[in-house]
């Protein structure tokens, strides 16, 4: 998929399927929020399908879920 041209606020808008373009916290227009790093795909909201993602900001340990923190610890 190819990226949206389209903003939010000034703000880039990426569509599910799409690559992660850098590492941080993005919302979807269902209004969930995830950790993403670089390389990964935005994935489909698991209730509505096909999603559109923005930056919400940088990744940090209290933006994490105790689930995410613990996979990723565990990768090493």
């Amino acid at each position: 998929m190819r990226e949206l041209r389209e903003s939010v606020g000034g703000r880039r808008r990426f569509a599910s399927g799409q690559f992660v373009p850098f590492d941080g916290i993005f919302n979807d227009i269902w209004g969930g929020g995830l950790p993403l790093l670089k390389g990964e795909l935005f994935p489909l909201n698991p209730d509505m399908g096909e999603s559109r993602w923005t930056y919400a900001g940088p990744i940090s340990h209290e933006s994490q879920p105790s689930s995410a923190r613990t996979i990723r610890s565990r990768r090493g």
